[in-house]
């Protein structure tokens, strides 16, 4: 039983997988000599992937979805760029694992050092004394 809202894992599951679409990308640049920018990075991805515009765009704030992770770990791997699918699709328990780093350091009151953003009002932070920092 988690004890994390629905909310709070599909958000943490979303930041996830575009902070692993985004060090694919920079995987890419480093790892393939014809590819000199992110913006050329994204571009060879998503023809790669045979994805259209929108959804190549939508990488950018949903990650990689569905059969495109697997068509982006085979472009990575041609390449020799070392990334994996639980980056680019990570599972519940990892996005917990994460829930529970960032709650922890929210109620330790290192609130500036945490990512994540989506918190549930209505079942966080009741008390006042969490948001000291």
């Amino acid at each position: 039983m988690s004890n994390f809202t629905e909310s709070e894992v599909a958000a943490m599951k979303r930041d996830l997988a575009v902070s692993g679409y985004n060090s694919l990308l920079r995987l890419i640049v480093l790892h393939d000599k014809n590819i000199s920018g992110v913006v050329s990075a994204k571009f060879q991805l998503s023809i790669f992937c045979a994805a259209s515009g929108s959804t190549a765009k939508a990488w950018a704030t949903e990650g990689l979805r569905g059969v495109f992770v697997d068509r982006a770990l085979e472009f990575a791997q041609g390449i020799g760029a070392p990334i994996y699918k639980h980056q680019l699709e990570p599972t519940n328990a990892i996005a917990e694992n994460w829930l529970k780093y960032d709650y922890f350091l929210m109620t330790a009151g290192h609130k500036a050092a945490c990512t994540f953003k989506h918190w549930s009002p209505e079942t966080r932070f009741t008390s006042s004394t969490v948001y000291a920092a």
